[in-house]
């Protein structure tokens, strides 16, 4: 059966449905910055509570007017008949204007089409800019809904408390439900399937024994573990809130996968049963196998002992995952232990995932040293950047400057403090201007992931930036059709991180620039601490360097609703960074050959017909 076709004009209903969503995930984000801020000395609900409405108007006003979004006078009169004072309106007026002026009125188009795209409707213009003052709508009405976060009225709460309540009396058998009491609606294992889950996901109840034959140590879990279950929930939760990405979860669903493998071999299924001592075996087992496990399909068909086996076969100091994998997914887990927890069942308190986390030896300003501006000098006098031989020996000294990812991405790295992989997964169209500044928009788009929601930001361009001739070469970039700023770094039989290609290329000049062996620790990441360091000696305000660097603030109430730094602000800051690159001449845009000629990269692998012997 074919797939419906999008509509082109949305209806009531999925204007209703774009509504709800929006509302419904903005709930949620606003529901555990108050618990986190509950959690704080001098806690003021009512300072909240204005906060809440204040930007409840502010996205209200941004869905009804877009870029001519501002608080004139009748608005005033309205917002002061609701409570606020001249103060806070005021307030709110300055954080609209910088929002405005940053482009917040514009919700990315990637998080606009899955709006769409959740309501089968086409992505027309129309449709997107309806979305858009929907979505708006709807987060403007969970910001108002203060009574929730700071009275603790949820109407919700009673329908849910009736049905905890027949839960529990059809698990201690007072009620036998028609629907659950059938065969149809047994597993092979006998466990009751429990229907009110989400679609597609089919959980073994936790309370009920799973059958003999599956308990065994070599015997797969036949049916969906309870932890897969939930953890299934939660990612969907999850990837509707657009907080993980396709990456993210598919690492999710393999912890929680091992996990019901081990649980599943020991003989435990209800979710309530679990201790510290079950969390403590998995970091052992983690310890234990292979450090590329994961990686192979088979992997996931082997037991426990299989793959204990595997690992034990290595030498004791190459078994394993690394330490940082682990707490990653100590992480999931503790998340899922937190998901569980929201959905009322009784998990043991004394569960503490943080005691079982690897431990590092130095501090984390220490495991990547900062270049120091002496290194940096070094850095920017290597021929790549001064004038080289030719393109392919961009460390011999010559008379040529090309503009490429060596040049202008390691100019980019010093400048703003960025990630190798923010840099390099840059398209065109995050490469954008307003009032005369000219900044990057680090998002998240189709070529690469970012850490976290913390990392998108606007990031104003430092004067040597542009003196350089960077906005020149974008434009040159654009008007061969490329989509990425640095296409050179790019093959089309390679998946692998644009970012790894640009250490290939450039770790040996970093290393003619810093010969010393005890310094090899300084890598391309150490461009952004010596960013970082080089603010925090300018005395430039914690929130700033926040904002530059894709930072969270201390704590949840920092990261509220305070205002992004102004790209004027951020600007006069940034200057305060060394202007290394001085002695550079900017020079006439010159690329890399066989990127103006739009040919195949040198060192693209060429690909072999099937059956070919290797």
């Amino acid at each position: 059966m074919s797939e419906p076709e999008p509509d082109l004009v949305m209806s009531r209903r999925q204007l209703d449905g774009i509504f709800r969503e929006s509302l419904l995930a903005h709930l949620d984000k606003l529901d555990r910055v108050a618990a986190a801020e509950r959690a704080e000395p001098g806690f003021d609900p009512e300072s909240s509570r204005r906060a809440d409405r204040r930007m409840g108007w502010i996205l209200r006003i941004l869905g009804a007017r877009g870029a001519a979004a501002i608080i004139d006078e009748p608005l005033a009169d309205e917002m002061r008949r609701d409570g606020l004072d001249d103060a806070g309106i005021e307030e709110a007026r300055t954080t609209l204007a910088a929002m405005v002026r940053q482009n917040g009125h514009l919700m990315p188009r990637a998080r606009l089409e899955g709006l769409l795209a959740n309501q089968a409707a086409a992505p027309t213009t129309t449709n997107l800019s309806l979305a858009q003052e929907t979505a708006f709508r709807g987060m403007s009405a969970a910001a108002f809904a203060t009574e929730r976060r700071y009275d603790g009225l949820r109407i919700e709460e009673s329908t849910v408390r009736d049905a905890i309540l027949l839960s529990e009396a059809r698990e201690t058998g007072e009620i036998v439900d028609s629907k659950t009491a059938g065969a149809s609606n047994r597993s092979r294992t006998g466990a009751t399937i429990i229907p009110s889950m989400p679609t597609g996901v089919a959980i073994v109840s936790s309370s009920t024994p799973i059958a003999p034959e599956a308990t065994g140590k070599e015997q797969p879990l036949k049916g969906t573990h309870p932890i897969v279950a939930f953890g299934e929930a939660m990612i969907a939760g999850r990837a509707r809130d657009e907080t993980w990405d396709a990456k993210t979860q598919h690492q999710a669903r393999q912890i929680f996968a091992l996990f019901a493998k081990l649980l599943a071999e020991n003989g435990l299924i209800r979710v309530t049963d679990l201790r510290q001592s079950h969390f403590a075996e998995l970091v052992d087992l983690l310890r234990s196998v292979s450090p590329s496990y994961g990686k192979s399909p088979r992997d996931a068909d082997r037991s426990t002992a299989e793959l204990r086996e595997i690992g034990v076969k290595l030498p004791p100091g190459k078994r394993g995952i690394v330490g940082d994998t682990i707490n990653r997914h100590l992480t999931f887990l503790g998340q899922l232990v937190t998901y569980l927890k929201a959905q009322g069942l009784a998990i043991d308190a004394s569960i503490d995932l943080a005691l079982l986390r690897a431990r590092k030896r130095d501090r984390a300003r220490n495991r990547r040293p900062s270049l120091s501006n002496d290194d940096v000098v070094a850095i920017f006098r290597l021929p790549c950047f001064t004038g080289c031989s030719s393109w392919r020996e961009p460390f011999t000294p010559g008379n040529h400057v090309f503009h490429r990812a060596m040049y202008f991405a390691i100019i980019l790295l010093y400048y703003t403090g960025a990630r190798r992989e923010e840099i390099a997964g840059l398209r065109v169209d995050d490469i954008e201007q307003v009032s005369r500044i000219a900044y990057l928009a680090i998002r998240f788009n189709e070529t690469r992931r970012l850490k976290n929601v913390q990392s998108i930001r606007f990031v104003a361009l430092h004067p040597e930036i542009i003196r350089l001739g960077f906005m020149d070469y974008v434009k040159a970039i654009r008007a061969l059709g490329y989509t990425l700023v640095f296409p050179d770094l790019k093959s089309p039989t390679s998946n692998s991180p644009l970012g790894d290609r640009l250490y290939d290329e450039f770790i040996n000049g970093l290393r003619k620039a810093i010969s010393n062996d005890a310094e090899r620790k300084k890598v391309i990441h150490s461009f952004r601490h010596s960013l970082g360091n080089n603010l925090k000696q300018a005395r430039v305000h914690t929130e700033i360097r926040a904002d530059i660097l894709g930072h969270a603030g201390h704590g949840e109430t920092d990261e509220r609703y305070c205002d992004p730094t102004t790209l004027t602000l951020m600007l006069e800051e940034l200057k305060k960074v060394p202007a290394v690159t001085e002695h550079l001449a900017q020079k006439p845009i010159q690329l890399l050959p066989w990127v103006s000629a739009k040919e195949r990269p040198p060192f693209a692998r060429v690909r072999k017909p099937r059956g070919t012997p290797k």
